[in-house]
């Protein structure tokens, strides 16, 4: 793509993207093969859920003929924070055949809200940066007491880059913060569903986002501004009924790629295709 500026999706087995991104008789063993279709790059998200089996993980390699692959850590590693050494062997395990791939971008710690800044949570970082020496890594801080400038620097010193996001301003969360920091440059879009972020009924609510045309504008300034030469990684996580994807052919548009969007996502969004 365009000036090393990578487009994809978080995640892509999702039941609901059935008849809007993907087919609606498609088999969902060739979700992955169909993804491919349109977009080069891919955020595995279930890594995070359950820990990954070496066997499915290349099973999406045989699937697949170009597409690389950032994998999110599992939830051990940073929402309960109390992994042992057989979970980390588990998990560098399952995911081997990706990471010893020319297709494997980084590895992404997303932590919660509620991780904040102290020594401690410094010292964690740190552990995890020499548990998992070696290999491309990103983290998202989504608490805003991780916006100093000083603490970005010593993120890059052990060896993170920074996950920039784009989000709803709600209290206490870190949106942005549109620094470029570390060896890559990553990106991840959630949706600016303000009202469900805290109050969501069901855990994809917060994500039940369509960016307009002007937010995505904004959006690829941004992402411009950030890139500075480096290999650049957006993906979209506002992945209800597949907005995410059509988002991110979009932007892939905006950018100046001949994009081709499924029948699916313009009958079910045509009203708000461009508005």
């Amino acid at each position: 793509m365009k000036r090393n500026i990578y487009v994809g999706c978080s995640g892509f087995s999702y039941k609901d993207w059935r008849g809007t991104f993907y087919p609606p008789s498609l088999d969902q063993s060739l979700f992955i093969t169909y993804y491919e279709r349109f977009f080069d790059v891919l955020e595995l998200n279930y890594t995070f859920y359950s820990m990954p089996h070496p066997h499915t993980v290349e099973g999406f390699l045989k699937k697949t003929k170009r597409v690389r692959f950032s994998i999110k850590a599992n939830r051990v590693f940073t929402h309960e924070r109390d992994y042992s050494k057989e979970d980390l062997k588990r998990f560098m395990n399952g995911i081997e055949p990706v990471v010893d791939s020319p297709r494997f971008i980084a590895l992404l710690f997303q932590f919660p809200q509620s991780f904040g800044y102290s020594p401690e949570s410094m010292d964690y970082l740190a552990k995890l940066s020499e548990d998992f020496a070696g290999y491309e890594k990103v983290v998202e801080l989504r608490s805003r007491s991780f916006g100093r400038a000083e603490l970005f620097d010593e993120l890059e010193g052990m060896g993170f880059s920074l996950a920039n996001i784009d989000a709803p301003k709600v209290k206490g969360l870190l949106v942005g913060p549109w620094r470029s920091v570390g060896s890559i440059n990553y990106v991840r879009l959630h949706g600016r569903n303000e009202e469900k972020w805290f109050k969501g009924e069901e855990s994809y609510e917060r994500y039940d986002y369509l960016y307009s045309e002007a937010e995505l504008k904004e959006l690829k300034e941004k992402i411009e501004r950030l890139h500075r030469g480096k290999d650049t990684y957006v993906f979209f996580n506002n992945h209800y009924r597949g907005k995410g994807a059509l988002n991110a052919l979009q932007l892939k548009e905006l950018f100046g790629e001949s994009v081709e969007i499924p029948k699916g996502l313009r009958a079910s969004f045509s009203r708000k295709l461009w508005e």
